[in-house]
């Protein structure tokens, strides 16, 4: 029965942790197509490539990846614009150089629109395709009737010069008052004894110097206005605002500063609170002044005890984050960044808690899935020294041998499925095919084999050289 255990429950084992490494079957996208073979099943670090219906254009990666169980976020095929002949005549317009004929852009391209003669165009003239939407400009018709007084607008002035009369095609041009930011263009246009729509002025946000001065708040890097109670922040624009010498952000912020963005609504101060430290424990040594508070800035002068190995003057200053540095009488290393990787919990929780590593001690890492140490194991212990970490804390990627090279095939070891970061596998092409890469090598990186393994036929990878060449003497 003992036997039987030993061999079924590994097994069991292996299924569940390698159930765990499985992504879904990818997700399919509007107006594209998976261009990677299906497979039976997609583990970690897979990739899928995608392909977008002809004419449309990716936002996004056209790789996908597996990681933890997830795919990475799919690309997204945004959609071209296409006008037609007969809708250029119905707005009287025409495209730049005088043509009247059916125009098909990708999304992202422009077009520059004229009107026939006769016409004013409203501006912008030139008009971007997004995602198979594009405003056409209006072209108004310099026979239709006259205007009277232009549009007034709340909190702007029309700059141009006052007529009696606006002829059909004429414009008037507009400016918001200071500080207020214009909805809209500029100019209105009678267009056959109306007038286009006029833009809107948008009120700023006021910023009270005086509730700032009361919450230690400041604008980063302001001058004083003179006699202003207020700073005035126009809309869409945001400002950066920080506490004041000696104050900080409310413990919930990790942050130094904040950044307002004036969005219509009322503005929502942060909370600075003053800096203060307690006395600190120093092992080891002696500092002075001592003091029952310290204030931020504050600088204390440490003296450690040479039986410690670290004998001599230390100076530590009070911060937002406490006294700096906070190990004063200790010989040890800072925890390592484990790119990559995580501490242990018991590690973690150590280092949350300020618990320095002495000489000689050790830390304990594991890697994130898909990531190896050095040595080949997920998980390592690290010991602290006089010249740092031993061995290097570092988490290196795996790529698997699994690539498929169309008309091409790998050669890889035998024995070796799992190849770590820096590693290189060589592939070779069948007859009429050629390698992309002149060595024939991809290495495994961070971001899996670079370049990717692919075979062209050899006409094509005479092209691929000549249009790099081409291009760099172009540059």
């Amino acid at each position: 029965m003992k036997s039987w255990l030993v061999f079924i429950v590994p097994f069991l084992l292996w299924q569940c942790c390698t159930s765990q490494s499985v992504c879904e079957e990818p997700p399919d996208i509007e107006f594209g197509i998976i261009l990677s073979d299906e497979k039976a099943e997609y583990r970690e670090s897979d990739r899928v490539q995608y392909k977008c219906n002809p004419g449309y254009s990716f936002e996004g990666s056209e790789w996908i990846i597996c990681s933890g169980q997830q795919w990475s976020p799919p690309p997204k095929c945004l959609a071209p614009c296409g006008i037609s002949k007969q809708q250029l005549d119905g707005k009287h317009l025409l495209l730049s150089g005088g043509r009247r004929r059916s125009q098909f852009i990708q999304n992202g391209q422009i077009l520059e629109f004229l009107c026939r003669d006769g016409y004013v165009l409203t501006p912008p003239p030139v008009r971007k395709c997004i995602d198979g939407h594009m405003d056409l400009p209006l072209c108004i018709s310099e026979r239709g009737k006259n205007c009277s007084r232009p549009p007034i607008i709340q909190n702007g002035d029309i700059i141009t010069l006052s007529q009696k009369q606006y002829a059909s095609g004429s414009s008037v041009e507009f400016q918001c008052q200071r500080y207020y930011a214009m909805e809209g263009h500029n100019s209105s246009f009678c267009d056959n004894g109306n007038w286009t729509k006029a833009p809107i002025c948008l009120e700023p946000c006021a910023l009270s110097l005086a509730e700032m001065e009361s919450q230690n708040i400041e604008v980063k890097g302001r001058s004083d206005e003179s006699g202003s109670q207020n700073t005035y922040l126009q809309r869409g624009n945001s400002v950066e605002l920080t506490c004041k010498s000696g104050y900080a952000l409310a413990a919930t912020s990790p942050q130094s500063s904040i950044e307002i963005q004036c969005d219509g609504k009322p503005i929502v101060y942060p909370e600075c609170k003053e800096i203060t430290c307690n006395p600190p424990k120093v092992a080891n040594g002696t500092f002075r002044p001592q003091r029952n508070v310290y204030h931020g800035g504050d600088i204390i002068l440490i003296e450690c005890d040479s039986v410690q190995g670290e004998g001599g003057l230390k100076i530590a200053e009070c911060t937002r984050n406490g006294w700096s540095p906070s190990h004063m009488c200790t010989v040890g290393c800072d925890y390592p960044i484990i790119e990559s990787g995580r501490l242990d919990a018991y590690y973690e929780d150590r280092r949350v808690n300020n618990i320095p590593v002495l000489l000689g001690h050790p830390v304990q890492f594991r890697c994130n899935r898909g990531f190896l140490t050095s040595n080949g194991y997920e998980s390592i212990r690290v010991q602290c020294t006089r010249s740092g970490w031993n061995p290097e804390p570092k988490c290196l990627k795996i790529c698997r041998d699994d690539v498929q090279v169309p008309h091409g095939r790998l050669h890889g070891s035998y024995w070796v499925r799992d190849y770590r970061e820096g590693q290189d596998l060589s592939y070779t092409c069948d007859q009429r095919f050629s390698p992309a890469d002149p060595q024939a090598r991809a290495r495994c990186t961070k971001d899996g084999w670079s370049p990717n393994p692919l075979c062209v036929p050899e006409g094509k990878l005479f092209e691929m050289f000549s249009n790099l060449i081409i291009h760099n003497l172009g540059s």
